[in-house]
């Protein structure tokens, strides 16, 4: 008996049944991700030579109060820009030798064998995006997708996010925080939970304009263990809804907020805090390549192999950096 002819079959098969899920799976990988998802800030970008993200950055100084015949001004007043992100790419290859295709001749065998290794390329594609959510942007050389390393960062004067320079341009600065954290030792935090706590409000206040506040808190293990010891003399309070999707997680009720604080033991920097309005924060990816495959089969002129790629193009955006906010350790 010879090979299986349909094995390219079934992994076509089987990554095309798949593919409407790898998008959504993908946003659930961190709960930041997870977040914009659920309140529909995943939106896709469709072309263009960037992604483009509207800004809303002043209101109009023209109107005011008047009296009879007072001149009323016309002046014109645009109070709308735009920030540009770039297209980012990321891919995971699939990848099944000739020798795979002879040792898989049942169908069951072929199907287990494809699952297996498709379900490793998801994760690591997920892995990617994930990892990227939190980053600078400057990774693999400037490719890596922009995240809140880019966009919610100490040093809020300096550097340009979207084409928009922050030292020029007050209203595109983050705010910050900073409280002493630590992982090992008896801290100012830890003794007297009230300056953690102190420090969480400030920051949380200068988010907050109007009913426009954050509606989630991710932190490092380290941050999370502070604000989690910083309620123990008081009960916890959990949210059902987040633990469901297997995030572990609080609630932050300040400022006027019902807002949830993450752990993500993962990626989220050591000692940081991250407060964040995810009205203004957005997954874009493009349509196309919203963690499908793509590209069809390749098979290399020199090996006895076939290829088939799962990819991501797209960037993470934002409209609004002042209402973002994050807290650090000072030591």
């Amino acid at each position: 008996m010879g090979a299986n002819p349909n094995f390219d079959d079934i992994v076509t098969t089987t990554l095309r049944n798949r593919s409407g899920k790898l998008a959504d799976n993908a946003t659930k990988t961190t709960a930041l991700l997870d977040r914009l998802r659920r309140r529909g800030k995943v939106k896709p970008a469709a072309g263009g030579r960037t992604i483009v993200q509207e800004l809303e950055v002043a209101l109009n100084p023209n109107g005011g109060w008047y009296a009879g015949y007072d001149t009323l001004s016309t002046n014109a007043f645009e109070p709308f820009t735009a920030a540009e992100y770039d297209w980012k790419q990321a891919y995971v290859p699939c990848v099944w030798s000739g020798l795979d295709k002879l040792k898989n001749m049942g169908e069951f065998e072929v199907i287990d064998l494809v699952a297996n290794r498709v379900k490793n390329s998801e994760k690591t594609l997920y892995d990617l995006v994930a990892s990227a959510s939190y980053s600078d942007g400057t990774g693999s050389g400037g490719k890596q997708l922009h995240g809140l390393g880019l966009f919610v960062v100490q040093a809020n004067t300096s550097g340009t996010v979207g084409g928009i320079d922050r030292n020029a341009n007050t209203f595109w600065r983050n705010q910050t925080g900073s409280v002493t954290m630590s992982a090992t030792t008896v801290n100012i935090a830890s003794t007297n939970p009230s300056l953690f706590l102190a420090a969480l409000n400030s920051l949380a206040i200068n988010c907050t304009r109007g009913s426009d506040r954050p509606d989630l808190y991710v932190a490092d293990g380290i941050g999370y263990k502070q604000y989690l010891e910083s309620l123990q003399p008081i009960q916890r309070i959990t949210n059902p809804e987040l633990g469901g999707y297997g995030f572990t997680n609080l609630k932050y009720f300040g400022v006027g907020s019902n807002a949830d604080f993450v752990l993500d033991n993962g990626y989220c920097p050591a000692k940081t805090v991250f407060a964040l309005n995810t009205d203004y924060i957005y997954l874009r990816p493009h349509p196309d390549r919203n963690f499908v495959p793509f590209g069809g089969d390749r098979i290399p002129v020199n090996q006895d192999a076939t290829v088939r790629f799962l990819g991501f193009t797209g960037n993470m955006t934002a409209s609004n950096l002042k209402l973002q906010g994050i807290l650090s350790s000072t030591n």
